[in-house]
């Protein structure tokens, strides 16, 4: 009878205490807790939405820009290389000109009126939209960002 107890008690631990391994292969293949995937996908949800708001007239629904006036943010090399600058950009605006995947556009844009957090979601929204891969933007590191803003952008 104690084998009996033994071997489903052993079972039992087999199958409730690993369930976290499945948990843990995810968080190592993505590199994220499962918190932080959490607070990607709602960071996303919310950042579609101020994108809609404040950034889809410009640089449209698709994030494909608007011919050589506004530049795209789906696969562009100048968001993804520098997020830091882009969040000031997005907060700030900016006037100068600037190179996105080899075309030049010399459009002002204006800064928004969002928080930081906002800008945050929007940001992660963008980083992961349309192909681009840029993981879940913080609203700490955005807090950082918009601190230490250069005066240029």
């Amino acid at each position: 009878m104690r084998n009996r107890y033994f071997v489903i008690g052993f079972i039992a631990v087999l199958l409730f205490g690993c369930g976290g391994g499945k948990e843990k292969q995810e968080e190592e293949k993505s590199g994220l807790s499962s918190r932080d995937e959490i607070r990607l996908k709602q960071y996303q949800v919310q950042g579609a939405k101020v994108y809609a708001t404040y950034c889809a007239n410009c640089h449209q629904q698709d994030g494909k820009g608007l011919a050589s006036l506004y530049p795209p943010l789906a696969g562009s090399d100048y968001l993804l290389e520098n997020l830091p600058r882009a969040a000031c950009i997005i907060k700030n605006g900016q006037s100068k000109e600037i190179v996105v995947n080899g075309v030049t556009y010399n459009q002002m844009m204006p800064g928004n009126p969002i928080t930081n957090l906002e800008v945050a979601e929007v940001l992660t929204f963008i980083a992961n939209a349309w192909g681009n891969e840029g993981g879940l933007i913080g609203v700490k590191d955005v807090d950082k960002w918009i601190d230490e803003c250069a005066e240029e952008y």
